[in-house]
C-alpha cells in the first residue's frame, strides 16, 4: 500500500494522501481493500494483495466504491417528509419525532405495530444488524422481516432441521474434490460465494478439474460456468428435488452408500423407503432430466474417492428450494460427503462452538406468522406476506416500517402490491444511503453509511473457510457528518425509554457512556458495536486476542484447516444428523402425490432470474458502472423466438397471471426451450429528495411478475424461478 499511496501523491502532486486496510462489505466475499484517502476524498480503492485469506484482487462492484460514497443524490442528512417534499432535520428531530410516532402506535397497536426490515447492505452490515436487532428486542416487536427469506431461508431451515442450528454452515472443500456437484450458481459470475466464503473458489474449481476433477453443473440455461463442466445439466426451474431424490434412489438401489455415516444417522431407513417407493421415470418426466443421465451422474458422484454437492441461490428461489437443499445434503450424507476432505466441511471459527453460541443469542423459535402460519427464519417472516400483514387488521397489524438499507418492493415478490401497502402505513422510515423505489412513501429518510467510513469485524461464524478472522477500522469519516446506522437505532431505544437489547440496566450504562465519550472528547467510549466485539473475542475466542485484532488490520489466520468438528459441535436434541425431518418429509409425499406438472397453454415459459457482477441485487444500479445496460431485457431460445415470430432486439411484452412489463428480446442459445430470463434488480427508481430532479430508473423490474401466493411451505420463500410466463410482440 505505501508504493501505491507514494505513486499517487507523486501523479497528484500531493503529499497528505493516506492508506488503510478494510474489506469490502457488498457481499459475503468480503475481499480484502487497501484504500486510499486524502482524508475527505477517497482518492483509490485497491485489492489488498496482502491479504492472507481472500484472492488478493476484486471485482466490479468494490471498484465503484468511490463513486457511490460520493454520489450527487446520496442522502446527507435525516429527512422529513412535509407535504409533497422533503425538508433536512437534525438527528435529534428525527429520533425524537420517530419515537413519539412509535410510543402512540405500540400504545394502540402492540409492539407488533412496529414492523422492521433489513436488506443485503443492513445485512452485511455487522454493526448495523446487530443493533437493528437491540432495537426490536427493546421494544418487543415480533414484526420482522429479512431480505433472506427471498433467496437463503431454505438453507436455514434445512441447517436447523438436520443439524439444530439455523448457521450450520458446511463449505465446499474444493481443492481435495474429484466430483463436484453444483446446482442452480454460477460461479464464474458469484465466485462461490454465498452461506460460505470460498476465496477464488471458481478458479480453484476449474483448477480442480484441469487435474481431472468431474465438474458436473444443473442449470436451466447455459452460462460462462457450465460451458467450463465437464457436464452441463439442463432442468426443468423449480424441479431440482426430482432430480436429487432420483439420484438418492439410484444410489441406494445400488448399494453405494457410506454404511458408517448412514448408521450414525437418524432417518436413513425413512429416506430410503420413500426413494426406492418413487418412480425414476416420473422423476425423470418432472425434472426434465433423462433417466439415463441420472443414473450416469448418481454413479460418479457416489463412486468419486471424493466428492460434494451443493445446491445454491437458484435452487432457493423457488417454491421447492428448501426439498432441494435438503436432498443435496442427503446425497452428500449417504454418500459420506460430509465433513470429510473433499466433500462439505465444518469449520469451528472463532468461538468453540459457534452453532451453540448462536442458539443462545438468537433461539430457535417456532413462532409462525398471523397471515399464512409461516415459520419465522432467523427470527424473521417472509417479505412476500409483508403486504397482508401490513393490511389484515386485528393484533398484530403492522402499522409502521423501518426499512433499513433494503429495497423490497424490488427484489421480492409482488412489488406493486407491497408499494401499495407501504403507502397505508401511519409511519414509514426509511434507512438507507439512497431514497430507492422501497422508500417512495416514507415520512422519514435516515441517512446511511458507505461501508468505507465506518469500522467492521468478521470471523466469528463459521462460514469462512479457514479460521481467519480481521477488525477493519473506518478508512474515511462519514459525508457530511452522517451517522452511523446503530447510532440511530441506540438512540431510537434509548429515546423511547426501551430497554436495548432487552436488557433491563443497560440504557443507563448506555447513556453515562454516551457522556464520557462527550466530555472526553473519545467517541469510542461510547457503547457501540466494537464493546460487543470485544466482549466476544474477549470471552468466546480461540486462539484470538483483541489486541491481535487491532495490531492486524489485515486480518489473520489463527488456525490450520480441519476435519471432523462438525458431528461434535451438533445441536440436535439426540446429538445425530436428522436425515429425515418431518415436515420435509411431509412436503416431499406431497410432491410426489401431485399430478405430473402440465405446461399452462396461457403461460408457457418458465422465467428465471441471473445476477451480475457489478450488481448486489438491486444495490449499485446507482453506481452507472455497467458493461450494459442488462435489465432491458429477456432472454429466450431461437426456437421459441421463432414460434413467436420474434427478432432479436425487438421490443416485447413479457405477462405474468400477475402483471406485464415491457421488455426486449435477446435471442441466444444459452436459453433452453421454454425457459426465458431476466435479470434481477433492475427497474428500481431512485429519487432525488435532495436536489428535486426527476427520477432515475434503468431497466425492467422483472420480480413484478412474480405472485406472492406461490410459496416454499418451508421457508416462505417467491417463485422468483419458474414462474409461468408469456412473451409476445409488443402491442
Amino acid at each position: 500500500m505505501s508504493n501505491a499511496v507514494a505513486a499517487e501523491e507523486h501523479r497528484r502532486g500531493l503529499s497528505n494522501l493516506k492508506s488503510a486496510k478494510t474489506f469490502c462489505q457488498i457481499c459475503s466475499a468480503f475481499c480484502g481493500l487497501g484504500v486510499v484517502t486524502d482524508g475527505k476524498t477517497v482518492i483509490r480503492v485497491l485489492p489488498d494483495k496482502e491479504n492472507a485469506f481472500n484472492w488478493r484482487d476484486y471485482c466490479a462492484k468494490a471498484g465503484t466504491a468511490p463513486l457511490v460514497r460520493d454520489h450527487p443524490k446520496r442522502l446527507r442528512s435525516p429527512m422529513k417528509r412535509v407535504g409533497d417534499r422533503y425538508v433536512a432535520v437534525s438527528y435529534e428531530q428525527a429520533v425524537q419525532e420517530i419515537a413519539a410516532q412509535m410510543k402512540d402506535i405500540i400504545a394502540r397497536h402492540g409492539p407488533d405495530g412496529i414492523g422492521t426490515y433489513i436488506g443485503n447492505p443492513g445485512g452485511t452490515n455487522v454493526a448495523n444488524a446487530m443493533f437493528q436487532g437491540g432495537f426490536t428486542a427493546a421494544i418487543g416487536t415480533h414484526s420482522v422481516f429479512y431480505v433472506g427469506s427471498i433467496d437463503q431461508n431454505n438453507w436455514h431451515v434445512v441447517a436447523e432441521k438436520m443439524y439444530g442450528s439455523e448457521m450450520a454452515g458446511l463449505i465446499p472443500d474444493i481443492d481435495h474434490a474429484k466430483c463436484i456437484l453444483l446446482l442452480g450458481t454460477n460461479p464464474a459470475d458469484s465466485g462461490m460465494n454465498w452461506m460460505s466464503i470460498t476465496p477464488q473458489g471458481w478458479e480453484r474449481v476449474l483448477a480442480a478439474k484441469e487435474k481431472g476433477a468431474d465438474l458436473i453443473m444443473v442449470d436451466p440455461r447455459q452460462t460462462p460456468s457450465t460451458k467450463k463442466a465437464t457436464t452441463h445439466v439442463t432442468i426443468k426451474p423449480g424441479e431440482d428435488w426430482a432430480l436429487l431424490l432420483g439420484m438418492i434412489k439410484v444410489i441406494f438401489d445400488e448399494g453405494w452408500i457410506h454404511q458408517q455415516d448412514c448408521a450414525e444417522a437418524k432417518g436413513i431407513d425413512a429416506i430410503r423407503a420413500i426413494a426406492q417407493s418413487a418412480s425414476l421415470d416420473e422423476l425423470s418426466q418432472r425434472c426434465k432430466v433423462d433417466v439415463a443421465t441420472i443414473r450416469d451422474i448418481a454413479r460418479r458422484f457416489a463412486t468419486a474417492e471424493t466428492a460434494f454437492c451443493e445446491a445454491r441461490t437458484g435452487v432457493a428461489l423457488n417454491r421447492n428450494g428448501t426439498l432441494g437443499e435438503w436432498l443435496s445434503h442427503v446425497l452428500n450424507l449417504i454418500t459420506g460427503r460430509i465433513d470429510r476432505k473433499g466433500g462439505r466441511t465444518y469449520v469451528k471459527g472463532m468461538v468453540k462452538n459457534y452453532m451453540q453460541l448462536f442458539n443462545k443469542m438468537a433461539p430457535p423459535t417456532t413462532r409462525r406468522s398471523r397471515i399464512g402460519n409461516y415459520p419465522a427464519v432467523v427470527g424473521a417472516y417472509p417479505t412476500a406476506i409483508l403486504p397482508d400483514e401490513i393490511r389484515t387488521p386485528g393484533p398484530g397489524q403492522v402499522r409502521a416500517m423501518i426499512i433499513n438499507s433494503g429495497n423490497p418492493v424490488s427484489g421480492g415478490p409482488d412489488g406493486a402490491r407491497l408499494d401499495a401497502a407501504l403507502g397505508e402505513l401511519e409511519l414509514l422510515v426509511a434507512v438507507d444511503m439512497f431514497q430507492r423505489e422501497s422508500h417512495r412513501h416514507a415520512h422519514w429518510l435516515i441517512p446511511g453509511t458507505h461501508f468505507l467510513e465506518r469500522d467492521a469485524f468478521y470471523g466469528i461464524s463459521n462460514l469462512y473457510e479457514q479460521p481467519f478472522v480481521q477488525l477493519a477500522e473506518a478508512t474515511i469519516e462519514p459525508l457530511n457528518g452522517v451517522k452511523l446506522e446503530w447510532e440511530f437505532f441506540r438512540d431510537l431505544a434509548l429515546e423511547m425509554n426501551a430497554p436495548f437489547m432487552g436488557i433491563k440496566g443497560l440504557n443507563p450504562v448506555i447513556r453515562f457512556s454516551k457522556w464520557l465519550a462527550g466530555v472526553t472528547g473519545n467517541p469510542r467510549l461510547a457503547f457501540g458495536p466494537r464493546w460487543i466485539w470485544a466482549l466476544l473475542v474477549k470471552t468466546q475466542a480461540q486462539g484470538v486476542k483483541w489486541k491481535q485484532l487491532v495490531q492486524n488490520p489485515g486480518g489473520f489466520f489463527f488456525g490450520e484447516k480441519r476435519y471432523g468438528d462438525f458431528r461434535p459441535s451438533l445441536q440436535t436434541k439426540d446429538g445425530k444428523i436428522n436425515a429425515a425431518p418431518d415436515e420435509f418429509m411431509a412436503i416431499l409425499k406431497q410432491r410426489l402425490a401431485e399430478p405430473m406438472p402440465a405446461t399452462d397453454a396461457q403461460y408457457p415459459l418458465q422465467i428465471i432470474s441471473r445476477r451480475r457482477p457489478s450488481m448486489m441485487n438491486s444495490w449499485l444500479v446507482e453506481s452507472g458502472k455497467h458493461p450494459r445496460n442488462y435489465g432491458e431485457f429477456v432472454e429466450i431460445n431461437p426456437a421459441d423466438a421463432a414460434a413467436r415470430g420474434l427478432a432479436d432486439d425487438q421490443p416485447v411484452s413479457v405477462v405474468s397471471r400477475l402483471a406485464q412489463v415491457q421488455a426486449r428480446v435477446r435471442i441466444t442459445d444459452d436459453m433452453s426451450p421454454g425457459v426465458v430470463g431476466m435479470d434481477q434488480g433492475w427497474g428500481s427508481r431512485l429519487f432525488d429528495p435532495q436536489g428535486g430532479e426527476a427520477p432515475e430508473q434503468v431497466g425492467v423490474m422483472r420480480n413484478t411478475l412474480v405472485a406472492a401466493d406461490v410459496l416454499d411451505e418451508l421457508a416462505g420463500a417467491p417463485n422468483l424461478n419458474g414462474t409461468a410466463v408469456q412473451v409476445s410482440a409488443a402491442g
